[in-house]
């Protein structure tokens, strides 16, 4: 059905880096999912109020928390399809996060409040009235939310939307808590217990923790990522493939929203090339990286000397002995100033982001001492930076 719907309502939709094909996708996600939700509302609702249920209940406004949802996603790519501005250079894709920071904060305030509800049931307890017949139509609806669920993560990893991969676990979560509704039911023909207030307790807790998460997922592009490990391999490998080009890092990624990110790295050259071949086949790179991976890179050219042996005697022997301290450690950068007393060997070594300042002296410490151990005078000038 996900492929037919597909089909029938987005036009292109192989070419999901284009904004409005993904603005078609997030619209037919949305549009699907408020059909669904508010169906299930209905009919939750009506089960409710015949069996006195609150967990029903409670299940029921998650229901409709989770079409309000849809809206506002519907409404999140709606503008983050838009086209950069003089405002918004780097266009409007971001809204897709805050979209679903909003859901979020929805989802939390609907569980919070069902849990004071259910609370409320379990100190003045009422009677559940059971029918089998409302299982099934209970089960019917974990059959929807199972699709709803697969439909959202199929497209989202489509369109590597994470706002749409939170819809679709959320609707698995909603499975969970409707199939814990149902045992509640159960369980309260054999006991006077409030069971129905503790299940609808569960549920709440179950909303409140779905919610936290959709907006952990969303705070954290919001606030910057780290780049993923696959993009930023397969950036430095279509750059590597050009001539001149002997080394790569201080790679940085920015995401403007989802298919809108930009690049920086600093490409190691050799010092005594031609200039402007150099240029000609950074700014190749450039166009191939674009092509290939939908991210825009500005290449900076670091000119090192490649040719001397002599230097690349001492850099073998750095590269060594970082390597024995720390098999997670890189280096970039390296300038030899020789002299007959003391020979400055200077160089970035990229680091973990678990090193603190303590770590960070006491490694320089370190490579001090395993550096002059090799000749006495060798003075490492290093300048510790991360992995963006």
């Amino acid at each position: 059905m996900t492929k037919a719907l597909i089909r029938l309502f987005i036009r292109d939709a192989e070419n999901t880096h284009d904004a409005r094909v993904r603005e078609q996708y997030g619209v037919l996600s949305g549009a699907v999912g408020i059909a669904c939700n508010v169906f299930l509302f209905i009919l939750k609702v009506v089960i409710g109020l015949v069996t006195g249920s609150i967990s029903i209940a409670a299940d029921a406004f998650n229901n409709l928390s989770d079409g309000l949802s849809c809206l506002i996603s519907i409404v999140g790519f709606k503008v983050s399809g838009k086209a950069p501005d003089a405002k918004h250079p780097f266009g409007y894709g971001r809204t897709e996060y805050i979209a679903g920071l909003v859901v979020s904060f929805i989802i939390v305030l609907v569980g919070f409040e069902f849990f004071k509800t259910s609370l409320d049931r379990i100190i003045n307890p009422a009677p559940v009235t059971f029918s089998a017949i409302l299982v099934v139509i209970l089960a019917v609806s974990m059959l929807v939310k199972l699709w709803m669920g697969a439909f959202n993560v199929q497209i989202g990893r489509s369109i590597d939307s994470p706002v749409l991969m939170a819809a679709g676990q959320d609707s698995r979560n909603d499975v969970i808590t409707t199939g814990v509704v149902i045992l509640g039911m159960v369980a309260g023909q054999f006991t006077t217990l409030p069971v129905d207030g503790y299940v609808g307790v569960l549920v709440a807790a179950f909303i409140v923790w779905a919610g936290f998460g959709i907006a952990r997922d969303t705070v954290a592009p919001l606030l910057g990522e780290a780049a993923d490990p696959e993009i930023a391999r397969s950036i430095e490998k279509i750059v590597m493939e050009s001539d001149y080009i002997v080394g790569v890092h201080d790679l940085i990624v920015h995401n403007y929203g989802a298919g809108r990110s930009l690049a920086s790295l600093h490409a190691e050259v050799p010092s005594d090339s031609d200039f402007v071949a150099v240029h000609e086949v950074i700014d190749e790179a450039e166009k191939r990286v674009w092509q290939r991976t939908g991210v825009y890179v500005v290449i900076h050219m670091d000119p090192i000397d490649v040719n001397n042996e002599h230097v690349a005697a001492l850099r073998g022997q750095v590269e060594n002995e970082l390597q024995g301290i720390d098999e997670s450690l890189s280096m970039h950068d390296f300038r030899v100033v020789d002299g007959e007393r003391q020979i400055n060997l200077i160089f970035d070594v990229v680091i973990p982001f678990s090193y603190d300042k303590e770590a960070q002296r006491d490694l320089l410490l370190t490579i001090r001492n395993e550096l002059q151990k090799i000749d006495y005078r060798y003075n490492p000038v290093v300048t510790f930076d991360h992995q963006m």
